[in-house]
């Protein structure tokens, strides 16, 4: 029997066109797979150029901006131990010791997605050594009285991926920046030199001695760290215009700190400010890598007419673990972070600390007898 020729080539038609089908079918699957590794390579090629090109640029800044966020919250501390002088000075301060929390932003730098880490900060209380010693001179260059201050202070350590690390100290009334090995001073202490009048030689010398007391602390952490102040006392220590029989005529002053650099261009610029001349009228030196000397010279065409010595003892204390949401913070958020302290501090709140932006609103305070007006106008010349 003879095969139907009409069948044949149908059936061949068939089975070809099913090849065909199944051949564009892989050649299409192959394609895709193709074009997904092709975007995946392009993907991965934008990122890692992203990463090398753009990422450290990104992060430098944003270590930078985080810098300036500590460096803003060292400056609101000094403003508020001002603040706490100056309140304890006088006559409305609470019968109680008065408290301030001031917070820390340890831990920003980050960049989400490609660089999430955060940088490492470390805060300290009065683990560094800071001495201000004062010795009164007689006009024959011998020795009147002589006071010590054991100031201490607080220390702030970050430590970047990009941005250079840098130091912030806060002593005896100065802001201090530092990079390791050299120190400037960014806000000075009360250190003031001053003509009494104008074209008379006679100079007015006041000095403030702050002194951080409480334990030795410190905490490493990368969220926000709260810092409480608390004002216990200030007084006058000395005043030459108090003694009518006073026969001062010089002073030296003895700064023992890691930061001499800062101190001793400080000190040599005040007295410069105030037409002393170097060799003559003052002289200043470092008598050892971590001690600054300075001595106002008594001479016959000048003279002491006047030296005020304050002093402002004030309780530093870290409150790691305290409940700090971004709503008191403002619009900061603080991120998420761990807290590792080398002290077992109690972190009870204490009634008398003032809340997070209400530090100058004191009805917020209970069990004080305070005169409202009074310090709301005592603030305002603080600050204003």
């Amino acid at each position: 029997m003879i095969p139907n020729a009409s069948f044949i080539g149908k059936e061949t038609r068939e089975t070809n066109q099913g090849m065909f089908s199944r051949f564009s079918k892989s050649e299409s699957a192959a394609a895709t797979i193709i074009l997904a590794v092709l975007l995946l390579g392009l993907i991965f090629a934008m990122v890692s150029v992203v990463r090398l090109e753009y990422v450290p640029e990104w992060k430098y800044e944003a270590e930078q901006d985080h810098m300036y966020e500590i460096w803003n919250d060292f400056q609101e501390l000094k403003i508020r131990i001002d603040m706490l002088s100056r309140l304890m000075e006088s006559d409305s301060y609470p019968a109680n010791d008065f408290s301030i929390t001031v917070p820390f932003r340890m831990g920003k730098g980050d960049i989400p997605v490609f660089e999430p880490s955060r940088s490492d900060g470390k805060l300290e209380v009065n683990k560094e050594r800071c001495v201000m010693s004062i010795t009164l001179y007689n006009s024959a260059n011998e020795v009147m009285k002589f006071y010590n201050f054991s100031c201490g202070g607080i220390t702030c350590y970050l430590q970047n991926k990009q941005y250079p690390d840098q130091f912030f100290r806060y002593e005896n009334g100065a802001l201090i920046l530092s990079d390791g090995t050299g120190s400037v001073m960014r806000q000075p202490p009360v250190f003031t030199i001053n003509e009494t009048i104008k074209g008379s030689n006679s100079y007015t010398v006041n000095i403030r001695a702050i002194q951080l007391s409480g334990k030795v602390d410190s905490v490493s952490s990368n969220t926000i760290t709260p810092l409480e102040l608390t004002g216990l006392s200030s007084k006058q220590v000395y005043d030459s215009s108090e003694n009518e029989n006073t026969n001062l005529k010089a002073f030296s002053l003895t700064i023992a700190t890691k930061y001499p650099d800062a101190w001793t261009s400080y000190l040599s610029e005040t007295a410069k400010n105030a037409g002393l001349e170097y060799g003559r009228d003052y002289e200043i030196e470092k008598r050892n890598p971590d001690c600054v000397y300075f001595k106002f010279i008594h001479t016959d065409n000048k003279n002491l007419d006047r030296l005020c010595i304050n002093e402002s003892v004030i309780e530093a204390a870290l409150r790691v673990g305290s409940s700090l949401s971004s709503e008191d913070f403002g619009s900061q958020e603080s991120g998420e972070g761990d807290d590792t302290s080398e002290s077992e501090e109690d972190t009870s709140e204490n009634e008398n600390t003032m809340k997070l932006n209400q530090w100058y609103c004191f009805e917020t305070v209970s069990g004080t007898n305070v005169d409202l007006s009074k310090l709301r106008t005592m603030i305002q010349k603080v600050i204003f």
